[in-house]
Formats: structure tokens, sequence, C-alpha cells
């Protein structure tokens, strides 16, 4: 590619990443080196400060559902803690991996840019491209919007509860944003509005830890994905025109390069976020259960916020599962456009190469985590069967509990 294509590229994928930059520059990180000391010193206390939060907020929930367990172990006390301990647990394994992997994403970024499709000359593949990126901004777009409104929601909630029961002409007091734990009495006055903030930062902080991850992520598999499904058509149009067998050999051969700098990418990038997709898939189902069941069973006065937070954790979960299994298929039909192909017009050495091809493509592409199993929809079905399982588990221990205290009243 030309320089002035590559710069080009790199425009159009600055501009599709524009809300996970937007994202990691509010928690302090970013891909680009800071311009002048001042912006350099702003940057690290920022990021400072959200690790000291996320990591705080982990610690006092654990010491929080600790005391909790012990003064009043029930279903219907402990539940409710877990998926926000959950969340911020989440937040500091994609956090880590955003901070630890920062060079290899913009390295990964920059190797994006000298693949970047750019074919002006092809109607059909620019429309196919234009609409894939529109499909992927509105997709960030509506995850954005979701997970930050869904904090707001909870950072309200408080303020809401509070003037609801003045209008009743109850007595009331003003709560917190989250259940944890302070080495203080939080209930005086400004130690209450220190620690209101607080929360409110520190759940602000987590909302643009997790969105600048899976952000970033969805937008590099659709790239991956829009790459794939261009490099089909390219292999359905083989030997379709005049050419000779030189030239169909070497067509073939660039798109044989092309399909194995994406393997090498996908396993670049399945890398880079393996751990976070281990984390993820042993704590959305926790999280998951846990919120359903404050929703149907415990608390109507935080309905919509809980609401808000289950659509985005099942968004959230989905969207990676989503994106994952469209490289899966994306590359098993790389096989099938290549079967496909007018090979049979073509000569021994060009049909030896189209089969080495779909040999490989018919080994999936998949992204892993952590080698314990493989992201796809599949994994998807399965976090939603093991939600159900521990949320049935926890309705039938909450159904005892309320049994045996009113047997016991009775």
């Amino acid at each position: 590619m030309s320089n002035s294509a590559i710069l080009k590229a790199k425009a159009e994928i600055k501009e599709s990443l524009f809300l996970t930059t937007f994202c990691m520059k509010c928690m302090g990180l970013s891909f680009e080196h800071p311009k002048t000391m001042t912006t350099y010193i702003i940057q690290k206390l920022m990021f400072i400060l959200s690790v000291c939060a996320i990591c705080y907020h982990v610690f006092g929930d654990i010491v929080y559902i600790g005391i909790t367990m012990v003064h009043s172990p029930q279903v219907e006390d402990v539940v409710p803690l877990f998926h926000t301990f959950g969340y911020g647990a989440l937040g500091i394994a994609k956090g880590f991996a955003l901070w630890y992997k920062k060079d290899k994403f913009k390295i990964l970024i920059e190797e994006l840019a000298v693949i970047w499709p750019n074919p002006q000359s092809d109607e059909e593949a620019q429309t196919f491209k234009e609409n894939t990126l529109a499909t992927l901004h509105i997709t960030h777009k509506w995850y954005f919007a979701i997970n930050v409104l869904g904090v707001w929601f909870y950072n309200l909630t408080p303020v809401a509860i509070y003037i609801y029961e003045l209008l009743l002409g109850q007595n009331p007091e003003m709560g917190f944003v989250w259940h944890s734990w302070y080495p203080f009495d939080k209930h005086k006055p400004l130690a209450h509005i220190f620690v209101y903030f607080f929360e409110i930062f520190l759940g602000q902080t987590c909302v643009w830890v997790m969105v600048s991850t899976d952000l970033l992520f969805s937008g590099m598999a659709s790239y991956i994905g829009m790459i794939l499904r261009m490099l089909q058509r390219r292999l359905e149009k083989i030997a379709s025109t005049d050419q000779t067998d030189d030239e169909i050999y070497k067509d073939i051969v660039a798109n044989i390069k092309l399909h194995q700098h994406l393997i090498r990418y996908c396993n670049d990038l399945s890398d880079s976020f393996s751990l976070s997709f281990l984390v993820n898939i042993v704590l959305s189902s926790i999280n998951i259960c846990c919120v359903v069941f404050v929703i149907f069973l415990l608390d109507p006065l935080l309905a919509a916020s809980n609401k808000l937070y289950l659509g985005s954790a099942l968004m959230q979960i989905g969207i990676l599962c989503w994106y994952a299994d469209l490289i899966i298929h994306a590359n098993a039909d790389v096989a099938v456009a290549a079967y496909n192909s007018c090979w049979y017009r073509t000569n021994p050495r060009c049909r030896r190469a189209l089969l080495f091809l779909i040999q490989r493509a018919q080994k999936p592409i998949a992204f892993s985590a952590m080698g314990f199993t493989n992201v796809s929809l599949a994994t998807y079905s399965s976090i939603l069967t093991t939600s159900y399982s521990y949320f049935a588990l926890a309705y039938t221990m909450y159904n005892k509990s309320t049994q045996g205290r009113a047997n016991r009243n009775a």
C-alpha cells in the first residue's frame, strides 16, 4: 500500500475507534504519547486515581460481603452484593489487560492499516465496507449510551429514593451508590458527601474500563470479519475473467498471504484479550444471576437501574461472543468461497495453492479464554444457562429461608 493509502486507512480506523480512545483518556490511558509534560502528569494522575478507586471498590466489597455473611447469612442479604463486586473485579481484569497490552494494541492498529481494504475501483466492495463501518459505529454508540445511562441511574438512585420518601412525609436518610466497607463512619455529613462522590467516580471509572476494552475488541474483530468477507469476494472471482495462468497464480498467492496475515493477527489479538475473556466468562454468569435475583425478588425501587445493569451485562458478554463467532464463520466461509471459484479453469499449480488455502481455512480461527474454552455464541448460551442454574439455586434457598422465618413467627 502507498503512504497516502496507509494514512487514509489510519484516519478511518481512528474515526471508528473514537469512543474507545475517548473512554481510555477518561481513565488516563492513550495510544498516543502526551505532547506536553502537563498532559503527561494529568494522564498519570488520572490513571492512578482510577486504579486505586477500582481496587478499593473490590476490596471494600469483599470486606462488606464477609461482614454481611457473619452477621446476616441470609441469601437475600448476600446475593445482592455479588454483582457489584463482580463488576469491579471484571473492571480490574480488563483494565489490567488494556494497560499491560497497550503497546501491543497500538502495534495491532498500525498493522491493521497495512491490510486495510481500499476498494475504490470495486463499487460493491466499497459499499460493503461503508455499511460495515456504519453498523459498527451505531453499535458502539448504543453500547456506550446504555452503559453510561446505567451507571448514572445507579448514581442518582439514592437521590431519587430520598426525594420519593420525603414526598411521602417520611423521615428519609440519604443512601449510597454501592454497598461497601470503609475504615470510618461513612454516615457522618462530611464523610457521607465524600463517599457518595467517590462512589460516583469509581462507578464511572468501571464503565470507562468496560466500554473502552469492549469497543476496542469489537471494533478490531469487526475489521477482521470485514476483511475476511472481502477476501471471500476476491476468491469467488478467481479465474472468472480472462487472465493468464501466472496472473491467476499471483492472485491466489496474494489472497493466501492476506489470509495468513489475518490468522496471525487474530492470534495476537486473542493473546491480548485472553485473560479478560476468561474472567469475563467466569464472572458474567454470577453477575447476571445476582442482578436478576434482585430485580425479581428483592428491590423494586432499584428496578430501573438494575434492569439497565442487566441489559448492559447481557450486551457486554453478548457483543464479545457475537464478534468472536463472526470471525469463526467468516474464516470457514473463506474455504467455501475458494471452492466456489472457477478453480476448474486453472492449471494444477493454481489448484494446489487453492487446496492449501481451503485446508487452512477449515481450521477454525477462535478467540481463546486462556485455553479453557473458545469464545463464541455457544459460550454465550452456556453463560445464560449457567446463570439460570445459579438463579434457581438462589431462589430455592430464598424460599426455604422465607418459609423458615414464617414458621418460626407462627
